[in-house]
């Protein structure tokens, strides 16, 4: 309403004298509206008024109200309240809504000075995807070295925050690239967005370095039919419906959620595919190899870059008198008018090529089978390969066997599964994981027999009591948290298989993590069957 009357400063002068005449609840209201007028937007300047309205509200006893007022604050470029927020920010004592508040006011308010703060959080669980986030609109230097140091733990969501983000400056995507050709990250993590984001550096260098760790790009059209047709005859009707639609969906999760909603489940950036023609093999193929043959106006990507080097890509929500509100594949971010070099209209979808590239033939199979399947499926791995006349998997270690390191709340101890018969576990045994809450921690020593690049396979169980499960191995991440809930039977998760990593020879601490459960789930239970480290090439597949 501001905005839309004119004479924007003189009327902002006269609403903050009004607010400090105001009673609690006129002030409350005031704030608000001011807020909602300024969604959006950017350097707006502070009327006079406004020094001696935050003095007011600096004082409040509702701490809501000294809240709103911080957050204007930062509106009106007020630095007074910038080193106070930084400090929250990092002190880990205080509560954590208070700190995660202080991120959002410290990014609403483009703090330059905030890149220490916001690399002294990327450690905190709490805190990291956020900060990993935010540190993108920072010119700095540190900044790769602190979100790779980090990257073992993060989660799989977090994981793509942190490639996002290393994927926005040229020297940050150099820094990246050199923990790819190292091995201190799978190139695999490196999704078919982020290397389209990349070949827009236009650097001749970074280009090379990117088909060495990714392979072609930039298809001709004659490829891309060649490549469809090549996916078409190893996708025969048969072999679709022999499909694994539980490990599709685990594959759709990596590849295609962040910007799609299918069944409920994912994001916006795109389109909700779930009423889409998904069962014709030829529209998925074609929509997947060559995305931007046919590109709705609605989903053209608009490529913005900054005048500190930023290049960004996604599609603009909101535009105002100052800013431009961007939804990227993993972000929503505000960027200020005069913060932006070149913005442009791309003539290619947002959704990249090469989403296929690093998928084996049997995942492309299961991917294909769970886009074209006209219900959700269980979140599972393929069935364990239990061994008919020993009733093991060879080579598991059981984790009955298993020496348990340490239990941090309830006990774990062996259980007997014969008599759940919608499944079957290696061995008819299990370790049954009683008493734990989120922050619990279950650890095994884990034998390596000899030095090398191991997948580890691990089975769960689920049920309606068991929680949500975050593996680790010597304290780095694995994947991301592991649902464990189902109804009414009790059955596996099936095999659930990580990316390949290097293990030296001796023993290793493998955790489970008690990190929550599902809306519906009735406790916290986690039961494991077996582990098996197994050479990249043999592991389990559909």
């Amino acid at each position: 309403i501001l905005y839309q009357l004119g004479r924007v400063h003189e009327r902002l002068d006269a609403v903050f004298n009004t607010l400090t005449k105001a009673h609690d609840d006129g002030q409350q209201r005031i704030l608000n509206e001011v807020l909602a007028a300024f969604e959006g937007r950017v350097n707006i300047a502070a009327p006079e008024s406004w020094t001696a309205a935050y003095d007011l509200l600096a004082k409040s006893d509702d701490a809501a109200m000294r809240d709103k007022a911080d957050q204007i604050a930062v509106i009106f470029g007020d630095q007074r309240v910038l080193p106070k927020i930084r400090e929250l920010l990092v002190n880990d004592k205080a509560p954590i809504e208070k700190r995660q508040q202080a991120l959002d006011i410290l990014l609403r308010g483009r703090d330059k000075d905030a890149a220490a703060s916001f690399q002294t959080v990327v450690s905190d669980t709490a805190l990291r995807g956020a900060a990993i986030r935010a540190l993108s609109g920072f010119d700095d230097a540190k900044t790769p070295s602190v979100v790779l140091a980090q990257y073992g733990k993060l989660t799989e969501a977090e994981k793509r925050d942190a490639i996002n983000t290393l994927c926005t400056r040229p020297t940050y995507a150099a820094a990246l690239l050199d923990a790819i050709e190292k091995e201190k990250l799978p190139r695999t993590d490196l999704h078919a967005y982020n290397v389209q984001a990349l070949l827009r550096f236009n650097d001749e260098k970074l280009q090379t370095r990117i088909k060495s760790v990714w392979g072609e790009f930039r298809a001709t059209a004659k490829d891309k039919q060649e490549l469809i047709a090549k996916h078409k005859a190893n996708l025969t009707p048969a072999r679709v419906r022999n499909g694994d639609l539980s490990n599709g969906r685990r594959l759709y999760s990596k590849t295609c959620q962040s910007c799609h909603t299918l069944f409920g489940e994912g994001q916006k950036v795109g389109p909700d595919i779930t009423g889409s023609n998904r069962a014709n093999l030829d529209y998925i193929l074609e929509n997947m190899l060559d995305p931007s043959a046919i590109v709705g106006k609605d989903y053209r990507a608009t490529i913005i870059e900054t005048k500190d080097g930023r290049v960004l890509s996604g599609l603009i929500q909101k535009e105002t008198d100052s800013a431009i509100t961007l939804r990227t594949i993993n972000d929503t971010l505000v960027i200020a008018k005069t913060d932006i070099e070149d913005r442009k209209l791309s003539e290619l979808s947002i959704m990249p090529e090469g989403q296929l590239n690093t998928l084996t033939a049997d995942e492309v199979r299961d991917l294909v089978a769970y886009l074209g399947s006209p219900a959700q499926v269980a979140l599972r791995g393929p069935k364990s390969p239990i061994d008919a006349k020993t009733g093991k998997v060879p080579d598991a270690l059981e984790a009955e066997s298993l020496k348990i390191l340490k239990v941090t709340a309830g006990n774990a101890a062996s259980q007997k599964m014969g008599g759940f018969v919608a499944d079957k576990w290696s061995g008819n045994d299990q370790v049954w994981w009683t008493g734990g809450k989120p922050g619990a921690r279950l650890d095994f020593e884990l034998p390596v027999a000899n030095d090398g690049a191991f997948v580890l396979e691990i089975v769960l169980t689920k049920a309606r009591d068991y929680g949500l499960v975050q593996v680790r191995i010597d304290d780095e991440t694995l994947g991301s948290p592991i649902d464990c809930f189902n109804v009414p039977d009790v059955i596996t998760t099936g095999v659930l298989n990580f990316e390949p990593r290097k293990l030296s020879k001796g023993l290793h601490k493998l955790t489970f993590e008690i990190v929550g459960k599902h809306a519906n789930a009735v406790g916290f239970m986690v039961g494991v069957d077996y582990v098996r480290l197994v050479a990249p090439a043999t592991r389990v597949t559909p």
